[in-house]
């Protein structure tokens, strides 16, 4: 019966320091993480990939808003002939306003593009921006 009681004990022991050093082991993870974390969190790439990231946004949101505006005409096809002069209108000016959000979008400060050459037809007269 002694040595029964002296391996439970045993056992007992050793999953109590197994225990310990697996939480040890998992606090050095912890610490090492956040550490490395930290450390990258003011690094210039990571600052980098979040501006590209917001970047990145902009632009695919102005794309699906593009699709959208270009779809937006065919989706009724019973119209009158002044309700869709008036579409057409609408899709006019938005496509308008779309294509000015995209200039801004390509010309801000930091954004690596061939913007600089862009060119606007605006009622047959071609202008440089």
């Amino acid at each position: 019966m002694l040595y029964v009681f002296v391996a439970l004990c045993a056992l007992a022991c050793s999953f109590l320091v197994g225990r310990y050093f697996a939480a040890k082991t998992r606090l050095v993870e912890q610490t090492i993480d956040d550490t490395i974390t930290r450390r990258l969190a003011a690094s210039p790439v990571m600052l980098e990939l979040g501006r590209i990231t917001e970047e990145n946004g902009v632009l695919r949101n102005l794309l699906i808003d593009i699709v959208e505006n270009e779809a937006s005409l065919s989706k009724s096809a019973q119209m009158t002939e002044e309700e869709r002069v008036r579409a057409t209108n609408a899709r006019t000016a938005r496509r308008r306003e779309l294509f000015g959000e995209a200039l801004l979008a390509l010309k801000r400060p930091g954004v690596i593009s061939s913007s600089d050459n862009l060119k606007i037809i605006t009622g047959g007269v071609s202008k440089e921006i």
